[in-house]
């Protein structure tokens, strides 16, 4: 042990003269070191540095996160409801009331821990947690859907979302499943959450798990079918609020098929988008909207030629796959939406319902958002085609091509393959190709849809001048789509820009940042692209689709230098509802 020298005291015992007295020493000279000093004299090392200050990163992160809000843009949705009977007026108040315990709903399927970080992120007042609530509200999940980065919480994502536990991963559920074979179709069926239950994984209906909102639900589902005087919408209500107690879908699904009134609904547990660890189980959304049947008739004579678009697919007659002809195309002006209807990027149009056995007996019904599809031509296609293109083909920019584009791309979700191959027998592609069949399907549908108007063209059914206009117009909307980020649209459209660049369909100048449209040989492409996925539908190859998605559904530097020459263009729409009172 070291000592202190200037304590140190010499003690003389025994001696018969004065005691020594040093010379008087100044106070000051026995004053202690400090108390820092005299621990490095006794520890056995250098003087141990100070922690930094914690930097505060908040500013920061609320600056990234005011950036990330303001790219979308603030549109308000509505349609003529003055115009509406006072019966349906109320039918559609009551449409509201319902979807809204959807939503409550929805929020816990994408994450089990949204009510309480919305709560906890409603009583933070500081600046990032003003701007943290106000992008959940876009998002309705604490991770960014264009990235999946975390931006008011702390870890990743579950892949299951809040339709599994959160610590389950694909392969203690595959482990899983292998050792309890009899629980399979229980614990992947498309109407069910999972939980533990000690060493068990246990399925429970979603009519169980969601009571509390389904069953308020269903009742002003009621309630509405009572107030309209349409019978069809009547009947769809009836039968789909006895659906959200029974967890069986059939029935109201084919009565939405039959669904033709001027307020028109669509609402229930539809998409498997948020089951990133399958893909197999649905989320609650909801559409409320105003038909407009002059505008439906008018696009109605589509459907009658599906039947030769199968036939015209450039794929072999085994994987034209056999489903209901009625497809009715409805023309809408949305005035709500919930659920998955409202979280991150709005789609702009829908083809349901996705049961095949539905499918086979009547078709889907595509359900175009004409407000939805204006404001996102003039915000956010057209100022990307102007920035992207030569201005030779600048001209070709067309809202008509856009929406011939949306209306293709949802009839053509009904055409090719309807079921994969597996040995001797058939099964559903969503089965075969399990979590990356979003990421096969939408492409399919873009590039198919392309495909379709192209054949529209040529057989005399639209003018010659759309060849020009869907070719650039489709290319340039798929720039539009990538910007979605990670989710089954965005890296399809990164799958596809990539193909036809390197196929030389699309040249890009780094000098201008431009691309030059090759029309031959972009039509070319699409004609392969769509036979290649079609063919892996069909052989259920879920190896091919992820090779394919991994060589193409990147952001390659091409893509990279594209969204940064347009980073000040929105990617997409914050919308609010006046006739809902938003």
């Amino acid at each position: 042990m070291r000592k202190f020298a200037t304590l140190a005291l010499v003690v003389v015992a025994g001696c018969s003269k004065a005691p020594y007295e040093p010379p008087p020493v100044p106070p000051q000279a026995w004053t202690l070191p400090p108390l820092d000093d005299r621990l490095d004299q006794l520890a056995l090392g250098p003087k141990a540095e100070k922690p930094p200050a914690p930097v505060d990163d908040r500013p920061a992160r609320a600056a990234a996160l005011a950036k990330k809000i303001g790219q979308f843009v603030p549109v308000q949705l509505t349609a003529a409801v003055d115009k509406l009977p006072k019966s349906e007026r109320a039918a559609l108040d009551a449409l509201v009331a319902a979807s809204r315990l959807v939503q409550d709903i929805y929020d816990r399927q994408a994450f089990s821990g949204n009510p309480a970080l919305a709560a906890s992120l409603a009583a933070d007042k500081s600046e990032l947690g003003k701007l943290q609530l106000a992008y959940w509200r876009i998002m309705h999940s604490p991770w960014d859907r264009l990235d999946h980065a975390p931006f008011a919480i702390d870890r990743p994502r579950p892949p299951g979302g809040g339709l599994y536990p959160d610590d389950l991963g694909g392969d203690e559920l595959d482990k899983y499943l292998a050792a309890h074979p009899g629980e399979r179709d229980a614990l992947l069926g498309l109407f069910s959450a999972v939980h533990r239950d000690g060493d068990k994984l246990v399925a429970v209906p979603y009519s169980k798990e969601y009571k509390r909102w389904l069953e308020p639900a269903a009742a002003k589902l009621r309630e509405a079918a009572k107030l309209t005087k349409n019978k069809s919408l009547a009947t769809f209500l009836e039968s789909r609020a006895a659906a959200f107690l029974s967890d069986d879908y059939f029935q109201s699904d084919k009565d939405w098929m039959d669904l033709d009134a001027e307020v028109e609904v669509t609402i229930g547990p539809y998409e498997q988008y948020e089951d990133e660890l399958r893909g197999q189980k649905t989320a609650f959304e909801s559409f409320v909207t105003v038909a407009d049947p002059d505008a439906s008739k008018k696009l109605a004579k589509y459907k009658k030629l599906l039947p030769d678009m199968q036939k015209n697919l450039p794929i072999d007659e085994e994987m034209k796959g056999k489903r209901g002809s009625e497809s009715p195309v409805r023309v809408v002006d949305v005035v709500f939406t919930a659920g998955d209807a409202r979280r991150g990027v709005m789609t702009t149009a829908f083809n349901l319902p996705n049961d095949e056995r539905v499918r086979k007996e009547k078709g889907a019904k595509k359900v175009l958002l004409r407000n939805v599809l204006a404001a996102k031509f003039a915000k956010i296609m057209k100022p990307i085609g102007e920035r992207i293109l030569v201005p030779a083909q600048q001209k070709y920019l067309s809202s008509e091509a856009f929406t011939n584009e949306v209306l293709f791309h949802e009839l053509s979700h009904s055409l090719g393959p309807s079921q994969a191959k597996r040995g001797d027998k058939k099964i559903d592609i969503t089965v075969a190709l399990e979590e990356v069949h979003g990421s096969i399907e939408e492409p399919k549908a873009d590039v198919m849809g392309a495909y379709n108007v192209l054949y529209m063209v040529k057989k005399g059914e639209m003018p010659k001048s759309m060849r020009e206009e869907i070719l650039v117009t489709y290319f340039a909307g798929l720039f539009r789509s990538v910007r979605f980020g990670v989710d089954a649209h965005g890296r399809g459209a990164a799958m596809q820009i990539n193909r036809y660049i390197e196929e030389g369909a699309a040249k890009f100048d780094p000098v201008t940042g431009m691309f030059t449209v090759d029309l031959d040989k972009l039509e070319k492409s699409i004609g392969q692209l769509t036979h290649d996925l079609c063919a892996i539908e069909f052989n259920g190859d879920k190896a091919a689709a992820k090779a394919l998605l991994e060589k193409y559904g990147v952001l390659s530097d091409v893509i990279r230098a594209v969204q940064q020459e347009t980073a000040d263009v929105p990617v997409d729409l914050a919308p609010s509802y006046p006739v809902a009172g938003e």
